[in-house]
C-alpha cells in the first residue's frame, strides 16, 4: 500500500536506546528477549534499584518511520531488518497443507512461490508466520490493538493453579496501571490515566467521509439487529467507544466498536521498545546489549540458574532474511546473581529451554542435549487463534488512502500531515472497527468472534515476494477478517530441527486436531454472518460482490472445507505455559517459575495455558506487571528471611 523509499531519505528522530559501553558480565537479572514480555519487566526491575541485563538478538529500530507510523505496520512485517521470517505447517500432511492459498514453495530455479499450483519440482517450506527480531519484539509490527482478555482467561489460570491472584478482578488493576487513556473522560472505570502505554483511536471523521465505509459499518449494526443506530451516519453512534467497558456483562455483548490501538499524542506507534528507550534515558540500572543471541541458560548442580550463554554478531538467527549460516559469532557469557528470565516468545521460549537441557527427555537425548530436567510440557500445547477472511469488491475505490499518493522523489502529504501534528491517514492503522459476535458453538455461551474490518485485501500473512498481485492491488475490496478467540486445538508443537542454536525450530500447528469441528463450525458462523453484513448496507444493493471466498462455497460443507484450507493464525501461544501441580503438561507454575528450575522463570506469551483476548497484546503487557510484581515480592521476602536469620 505504501512505499518507504520515500521515507529512508529522510533523518530519523526518534531516540535509540544503548547503554554506556560496559564490560560488566554480572547482573542480579538478566532478561532474555524485550518484547512486551521482557521489555517492561527489565524495566520494572531496573527501576527498583536492581542491576539489568536485557539482551536482544535484533537491533534498535525503533526510530524507524514504519515502526512509528500507524499506517505502516505492514512495512514493518516486510522488512527484513527487522524481521525474523519463520515457516510453519499447519498440517502434518503436506498435501492438506497444499491447499492453502498462502503456502510458500522453493522453486526450481531458488525462487519462490506463493499459493497453490507451484512449478513442478517446488519444494514446500510452509506459511510464512512473521516475528520480530529487533527491540521491542512483535510489539514493534503488531496492530497494537488494545483489547482486555475476556474474564475466563484470567479466571482459568487461577482455577488451574489454585492462585487467586489471578481471577479477573484482581488482573484489571495491571490494566489500569499501564493504561493512559487518550480518548475517554478521566476517570472511567476499569480504564488508566496516568499509566505508560498511550492507548488511541482512528480520527472517526475520516472514516465518516468515506461512504463505503460508513456503508460496512451500517451493515455491521444492522446485522446484529441494533436497528436504532443503524441509520445514522455519526460514527460515535453507530460504533461504540470503548471496547473494554467495564461492565459485568462485556464477555457477552455483540457490538459494534471502534478501534483502540497504542498511539500517542502525536500520533506515534509506542512499543515495549519505546519503554526500554524511556529507562536509559532515565538512567536506571538497566543494560541492553543488541546483536545478542542467547543459547544456552546455565545451571549448576543445584539446579538453579546462574547466568546464560549468548552469541554476538548481526543476523545471527537463521529466521532473520539476511542470516548466513557461516556466520557464527563471538561468544559471551554473563552471569545473573539473582535470576535469569526468558522472555523470547512462544517459537523462541520453548527453544532456549530444551538447548538448556529442560524439556521431554525423548527429544533432548535425540540431539545428544544433556537432560537436566525432564519436562515434557516444553514446546507442547502450541496454539492459536483461528482466522479467516471474506473480502468483498465495491463499485468504487476507497477513498481514504487518496490524499497519501505522490510522486517519485516527493513527499506523502499523508507523512507530511503526521508529522506536523499527528493527524490523518497514517495516524490510523487502516482498520476502520470491530464487530464482536457470538457463534452457535460459542463455548460457555460468551461472545468468540470479533470481526475487524480494514479497506484492503487480506487472506492472511505473506511474504513481500508474493505472486498473489491481485491482493495488492486491489483498491476497491474490503476484509472482514473473522478471528475466533479460544480455539480448542492444543495440539500444536515446537520441537528442535538439530542442537544449533541459531537453527530455528520445527513449528507445526497440527489444525483442527482437537475439537476441530466446533472450531471450523464457529468461523463458518462468521463467514455467514460476515455476509449479512454485506447484505445489510443501505445503498449497495446488488452493486458489490464477494471475490473471497467466493459465491461459489455456497454450502456449509463447502465453507467448512474453506476454513480447514485457507485458516490463519498470528497470535502463537503457550508452549511453556503455566499450570497446576496436577497438569504433566505444566512447564510453568502460578509465580512464573520454571518447574524443577531455581532461579528461571518464563515471562512471555508462551506462558499463557490458552490464547488469551481476542487480540493478545495487552494480555502480555499485564503479564508482565504481573510478573513484576511477582518477582519484587519474592526478592523482597528473600531479603526479610535473611534479615531475619541474622538476628
Amino acid at each position: 500500500m505504501f512505499s518507504l523509499s520515500i521515507l529512508t531519505a529522510l533523518s530519523l528522530y526518534a531516540s535509540f536506546a544503548s547503554s554506556a559501553p560496559s564490560n560488566e558480565s554480572s547482573f542480579d537479572y538478566i532478561v532474555v528477549g524485550s518484547g512486551p514480555g521482557g521489555g517492561p519487566l527489565a524495566v520494572n526491575l531496573a527501576q527498583a534499584g536492581y542491576s539489568v541485563l536485557l539482551l536482544e538478538a535484533g537491533r534498535n529500530l525503533t526510530s524507524d518511520y514504519s515502526q512509528l507510523i500507524p499506517a505502516l505496520i505492514g512495512q514493518a512485517q516486510w522488512d527484513e531488518a527487522q524481521g525474523w521470517w519463520f515457516y510453519v505447517k499447519d498440517y502434518s500432511n503436506a498435501t492438506e497443507g497444499a491447499n492453502n492459498d498462502k503456502m510458500v514453495w522453493r522453486k526450481p530455479d531458488g525462487g519462490y512461490w506463493v499459493g497453490q499450483n507451484p512449478p513442478e519440482g517446488s519444494t514446500q517450506l510452509g506459511v510464512w508466520y512473521p516475528r520480530a527480531g529487533t527491540l521491542g519484539g512483535c510489539d514493534t509490527h503488531n496492530g497494537g490493538l488494545t483489547v482486555l482478555p475476556s474474564e475466563w482467561d484470567w479466571d482459568n489460570i487461577a482455577n488451574q493453579t489454585g492462585d487467586i491472584s489471578w481471577t479477573h478482578d484482581r488482573m484489571l488493576h495491571y490494566f489500569e496501571r499501564i493504561e493512559r487513556n487518550l480518548f475517554l473522560p478521566p476517570g472511567t472505570p476499569g480504564h488508566g490515566f496516568n499509566g505508560y502505554q498511550p492507548v488511541g483511536r482512528g480520527d472517526k471523521t475520516l472514516f465518516e467521509k468515506e461512504p463505503q465505509i460508513l456503508a460496512v459499518t451500517q451493515g455491521s449494526v444492522a446485522a446484529l439487529g441494533l436497528t436504532a443506530r443503524a441509520a445514522s451516519t455519526d460514527f460515535d453512534v453507530l460504533a461504540k467507544e470503548d471496547i473494554n467497558e467495564f461492565s459485568p456483562d462485556r464477555d457477552y455483548q455483540n457490538d459494534v466498536y471502534q478501534i483502540s490501538f497504542k498511539k500517542d499524542e502525536r500520533g506515534r506507534r509506542f512499543s515495549a521498545g519505546s519503554r526500554v528507550n524511556q529507562a536509559i534515558e532515565w538512567g536506571l540500572p538497566l543494560t541492553v546489549r543488541f546483536d545478542s543471541l542467547v543459547t544456552k541458560v546455565q545451571i549448576d548442580d543445584d539446579l538453579r540458574a546462574t547466568g546464560v550463554e549468548y552469541l554476538e554478531g548481526e543476523s545471527l538467527y537463521l529466521a532473520d532474511p539476511r542470516a548466513k549460516r557461516n556466520n557464527t559469532g563471538i561468544r559471551r557469557t554473563a552471569t545473573a546473581k539473582r535470576e535469569v528470565i526468558i522472555s523470547g516468545g512462544t517459537f523462541n521460549t520453548p527453544q532456549l529451554l530444551l538447548l538448556s537441557g529442560i524439556g521431554p527427555a525423548e527429544e533432548l537425548k535425540k540431539h545428544d542435549i544433556p537432560v537436566l530436567v525432564d519436562l515434557p510440557g516444553v514446546g507442547k500445547n502450541l496454539q492459536d487463534h483461528y482466522e479467516v477472511g471474506v473480502i468483498q469488491e465495491f463499485p468504487n475505490n476507497f477513498t481514504f488512502w487518496d490524499e497519501c499518493v505522490y510522486e517519485a522523489g516527493q513527499v506523502s502529504p499523508c507523512f507530511e500531515t503526521w508529522e506536523r501534528n499527528g493527524t490523518g491517514p497514517w495516524s490510523t492503522l487502516g482498520f476502520d472497527k470491530f464487530t464482536l459476535y457470538t457463534s452457535s458453538v460459542a463455548p460457555r455461551g460468551s461472545r468468540d468472534l470479533i470481526l475487524y474490518g480494514v479497506m484492503d485485501g487480506v487472506i492472511g500473512h505473506v511474504p513481500p515476494y508474493t505472486n498473489l498481485t491481485w491482493l495488492l492491488n486491489a483498491t476497491n475490496v474490503y476484509t472482514y477478517t473473522i478471528s475466533e478467540s479460544h480455539s480448542r486445538n492444543r495440539a500444536g508443537t515446537v520441537t528442535l530441527r538439530t542442537s544449533d542454536p541459531r537453527d530455528v525450530p520445527e513449528i507445526n500447528f497440527n489444525y483442527f486436531t482437537d475439537g476441530g469441528e466446533d472450531d471450523i463450525q464457529g468461523l463458518v458462523d462468521g463467514i455467514e454472518f460476515a455476509r449479512k453484513i454485506f447484505n445489510s448496507m443501505p445503498g449497495f444493493e446488488n452493486t458489490t460482490h464477494e471475490v473471497y471466498p467466493g459465491p461459489e462455497f455456497d454450502t456449509q460443507e463447502k465453507l467448512r472445507q474453506y476454513v480447514r484450507d485457507q485458516a490463519y493464525g498470528h497470535h502463537a501461544s503457550s508452549t511453556a505455559s503455566i499450570g497446576g501441580d496436577d497438569d504433566p503438561l505444566a512447564v510453568l507454575n502460578s509465580r512464573f517459575q520454571v518447574r524443577g528450575v531455581k532461579s528461571l522463570r518464563v515471562v512471555d506469551m508462551s506462558a499463557f495455558p490458552t490464547t488469551p483476548g481476542t487480540f493478545p497484546l495487552i494480555s502480555i503487557f499485564m503479564l508482565s506487571e504481573k510478573a513484576s510484581d511477582t518477582i519484587l515480592e519474592d526478592a523482597s521476602l528473600e531479603y526479610a528471611t535473611q534479615e531475619a536469620a541474622k538476628n
